[in-house]
């Protein structure tokens, strides 16, 4: 690999993120270690990468290698999803291409499960397809890319408290049916 850094301490040094369980280093602790140990422009194209992919059709042409390899599969994912909830769920799916046909069978499954065993089941595709990406890839910068987009993952899941989620939500019916016009101004969350 001639031209490229390699962080063979900085990537030996970091724990290794396994979906599922609550790392102790979170994404924003990862870039404040890669910050210390990187050369800056390497840090500018790790920080440029989120795990949610913008909406435009060609934001992976922008984007550094392995961000723009995630984009693609992410609007994919989006896509089929948005394609299932259309067609609710029945739909014939597509011949496979590549890893897509997993997505498809994934999301067939997932068609009867509660909400949160959805979430947490598209986002074990997610990190599949992380592992992919990071296979080849050990101790560069697209390794670090792969680790930092992991970390935001399992920070997802990072202190989650059902009580709050439900507390967030009677804020939202109560800001929406308060919004809507002829409506009261009590809640309709007791009900729900």
């Amino acid at each position: 690999m001639t031209g490229a850094t390699m962080y063979y301490f900085l990537c030996a040094s970091l724990p290794t993120p396994v979906f599922g369980v609550e790392s102790r280093l979170t994404r924003a602790a990862f870039d404040r270690c890669c910050e210390a140990a990187m050369e800056p422009e390497d840090f500018a194209k790790l920080t440029s990468g989120r795990l949610a992919a913008p909406r435009s059709p060609d934001c992976a042409s922008g984007q550094y290698g392995i961000y723009g390899e995630y984009a693609k599969f992410e609007q994919y994912l989006r896509t089929r999803i948005a394609e299932r909830r259309l067609n609710g769920g029945d739909e014939k799916l597509p011949t496979p291409i590549e890893f897509y046909g997993e997505i498809d069978r994934g999301l067939a499954q997932l068609a009867q499960e509660p909400p949160a065993e959805r979430e947490r089941m598209i986002d074990l595709l997610r990190w599949k397809r992380l592992d992919e990406l990071e296979a080849g890839h050990e101790f560069d910068l697209d390794k670090l890319c792969v680790l930092r987009l992991k970390f935001e993952l399992l920070d997802k899941y990072r202190n989650r408290d059902a009580a709050a989620g439900r507390e967030n939500f009677n804020a939202a019916v109560d800001r929406i049916s308060g919004a809507a016009p002829g409506s009261e101004t009590t809640s309709t969350s007791q009900e729900l």
